[in-house]
């Protein structure tokens, strides 16, 4: 096996089999994003999971709670959670319609339009930032695989980028 080294040079270990692993391989891989994700976003900004809830609640208007989180692979009571935080902090509303009192549909605010709309260039840059080592070729590789993995439907390639 090849051993692995850290990103600041200072040791060099071998995962063995682990390094095979493409589950092992892929969760290291998306804390390597993530942390690309908090240097441009740092501490102040949204959360990576609030910012992923109100992008999809943008694009999917009057979108059901319990079809977001599975979708999203977020548990009912995180989603619940979520939810919660982001309707405090006025970004999102949630809708009961009277016709399905167990439904929640929700609904994005002004100001959570205007706080995506701060953090859509940030978080397309910090991924950018964080795949910087692949090509255009590589990189819609990599969406096209991570995409078929998650059971998602092909995307055309314009719309990759």
């Amino acid at each position: 096996m090849t051993a692995v080294t850290t990103t600041a040079g200072s040791g060099a270990i071998s995962l063995g089999a682990l390094e095979k692993s493409a589950g092992f391989v892929l969760r290291i891989a998306q804390l390597t994003v993530f942390e690309q994700f908090f240097k441009v976003f740092g501490e102040s900004e949204i959360k990576i999971s609030e910012f992923t809830v109100l992008y999809a609640v943008a694009e999917n208007p009057g979108v059901r709670q319990g079809v977001l989180a599975d979708v999203l692979k977020i548990k009912w009571p995180n989603m619940t959670k979520l939810v919660r935080t982001l309707e405090q902090r006025g970004l999102i509303e949630r809708h009961v319609p009277p016709s399905d009192r167990r439904s929640v549909r929700l609904q994005v605010t002004d100001k959570g339009r205007e706080q995506i709309d701060r953090a859509q260039e940030k978080m397309v840059r910090s991924d950018r930032l964080a795949l910087a080592m692949l090509n255009d070729e590589e990189h819609a590789e990599l969406i096209r695989l991570t995409r078929k993995i998650a059971g998602w439907p092909a995307v055309e390639q314009e719309e990759a980028r």
